[in-house]
């Protein structure tokens, strides 16, 4: 037993000490400071609608500030932690440390201890820096004396045991084949989303004694919290006050304002964050079945994909994992040896350099991006387009169908997007690419592909964006031709991987196209977006993107 514990605490140390090296945990840090900064300077926190009023706002008293510290930095752990949290499993398996800790006859359950515990790890460093910055800020614009207790430990209650849970999450999905990849990210995503969206089955009108057990269970932010601790304070200070939901946000410069000054937590909370690390637990043991030592995404999954009779054949799956970003050859470094691409794949011989010219090139990163997306995505991205087609053709087309159609081709090909930039880091080829005749060409052909598949996948729904919106759809056609793929060539070629883009993309996406948000509507969705011209706008940066992009690689070509 002390020998596991040993063996659980050295593996924990060493990948907490790999991840401190990383860009990407101090962006996640970076990142962690800002909203501190928002919450204690009042541009950001937790109000109440009023139906016949003013919204309801809080002072910004320590006991608060901890209290929207906490929900903020669980929001961000929930959402952006799986991000950051996942990938050390491939880092293992990429470095061949897989067989040095099979010769040392750890188990399994004790190896993803370990990286668990390291998760847990960066979960206390995160609370550890939003608490440290809530204090600072509270000082500065906080109201009444700087409790750094009162505003600390309710960082540390709220993230550290949620961390367990996505921390474990992140281990099971890098276990497991299907959800290695883009899909599993996405798949995440969703998840998390229907987490939150979890909170709106309590009834708008009922006190916090009449919030049902499910509601209370499933507060992974802490929002039917933070409402059963103020209830009181806000009833004191705003009459005739029954109820409504928390939301996140400046509430509006005319609000009515109350204070809350602490006061014991609910046992129902406690509870809850006990049961979410039992879960995280649970999931980590879980996780030990479709591991497997040396093919981190085999195991009892893989055994079952291998008899499946539409399942790859051995030489298919090695070129796969060489040229489709959805396998674990996703990484967080910005390079990767050459030996990720794979024995079995073989180079064509090439008879002259530079035949066909850039055409040649875009046809060739054309055909990269598109090849070995799984078959649900061919028939998906095809039904979209000739359904659409059909509508457009037909004049059956609405401004709600135009609208719905916009969204779903705003996330479709999000499996292509995510290759752009990486590509050339992931598989090892950057100094053939750096030396060759077209090093910022074929950066921009990987762009110009991005850009194409966009078109062929939506040009059914624009035609019919187009055809009920007038010619001013076409604002946000340019948005959603244009900025994804920016973005995706921009954070893949700095990151080195994917994770980066899709993180950003997705919550762009759920914001803008999906809920209408117009200040993030890159795609035309909403009526007040498109008359702004903020699409235009999204479409403006994409190209500062692939600018700055393409200059980058031309000055690591220039070094080289």
């Amino acid at each position: 037993m002390r020998t596991d514990v040993r063996r659980a605490y050295h593996i924990a140390r060493a990948d907490l000490l790999a991840r401190v090296r990383s860009r990407k945990l101090l962006i996640f840090f970076a990142v962690v400071i800002y909203i501190g900064y928002l919450i204690n300077s009042g541009s950001f926190g937790v109000f109440y609608t009023v139906s016949n009023g003013p919204n309801v706002n809080g002072a910004l008293t320590s006991h608060l500030v901890g209290l929207n510290a906490g929900m903020a930095g669980s929001a961000v752990m929930l959402l952006a932690g799986f991000y950051v949290l996942r990938g050390s499993l491939e880092r293992d398996d990429r470095y061949g440390h897989f067989p040095v800790l099979t010769s040392s006859q750890t188990s399994k359950p004790v190896y993803l201890l370990g990286k668990l515990l390291s998760n847990i790890a960066v979960g206390v460093l995160t609370a550890a820096v939003l608490a440290g910055a809530a204090v600072v800020n509270h000082s500065i614009y906080g109201v009444g004396a700087t409790d750094p207790i009162a505003i600390s430990w309710p960082v540390f209650v709220m993230v550290v045991p949620l961390t367990v849970f996505v921390g474990a999450v992140a281990m099971l999905f890098g276990t497991i084949n299907l959800l290695a990849g883009t899909f599993g990210r996405i798949a995440y995503f969703f998840g998390a989303i229907f987490l939150l969206s979890a909170q709106s089955a309590r009834p708008e009108t009922a006190v916090p004694a009449a919030i049902p057990t499910t509601v209370k269970a499933l507060d992974i932010v802490g929002l039917t919290l933070a409402y059963d601790l103020t209830f009181e304070s806000i009833h004191a200070a705003v009459p005739g006050f029954e109820s409504s939901f928390a939301n996140f946000g400046t509430g509006g410069s005319n609000a009515q304002t109350f204070r809350y000054e602490g006061g014991p937590w609910p046992a129902w909370f406690f509870a809850q964050r006990l049961g979410t690390v039992i879960v995280g637990l649970a999931v980590t043991l879980v996780a030990a079945l479709p591991f497997n030592w040396f093919q981190a995404t085999g195991g009892v999954v893989g055994k079952v994909r291998q008899r499946l009779p539409l399942d790859e054949t051995p030489s298919e799956t090695a070129t796969q994992t060489a040229s489709n970003p959805q396998t674990p050859t996703d990484t967080t470094d910005s390079a990767v040896s050459t030996s990720a691409v794979g024995d079995d794949v073989t180079i064509p011989p090439v008879t002259r350099r530079g035949a066909g010219g850039f055409r040649r090139v875009l046809t060739v990163e054309l055909r990269r991006l598109l090849r070995g997306q799984p078959r649900w995505w061919y028939l998906g991205a095809g039904l979209l387009a000739v359904v659409s087609t059909g509508i457009a053709l037909t004049g059956g087309g609405t401004e709600e169908a135009a609208r719905g159609l916009l969204s779903l081709v705003a996330v479709w090909p999000l499996f292509v997007w995510s290759q752009i930039g990486s590509q050339t880091a992931r598989h090892g080829i950057r100094p053939q690419v750096l030396t060759s005749d077209y090093p910022v060409g074929q950066l921009v052909a990987e762009w110009i592909a991005g850009c194409l598949i966009t078109i062929v996948v939506g040009a059914g729904t624009f035609a019919i964006a187009v055809a009920t919106g007038g010619p001013t759809a076409l604002i946000g056609v340019a948005g959603l031709v244009i900025f994804p793929p920016s973005l995706a060539l921009a954070a893949g070629l700095w990151t080195g991987s994917p994770r980066l883009f899709e993180a950003l993309y997705l919550g762009l996406w759920y914001v803008g196209p999906l809920n209408g948000g117009f200040v993030a509507d890159f795609a035309g969705v909403t009526a007040r977006g498109t008359s702004l011209g903020v699409p235009i706008v999204f479409a403006a940066v994409g190209v500062g993107l692939v600018v700055v992009a393409a200059q980058t690689r031309r000055v690591y070509t220039n070094l080289g």
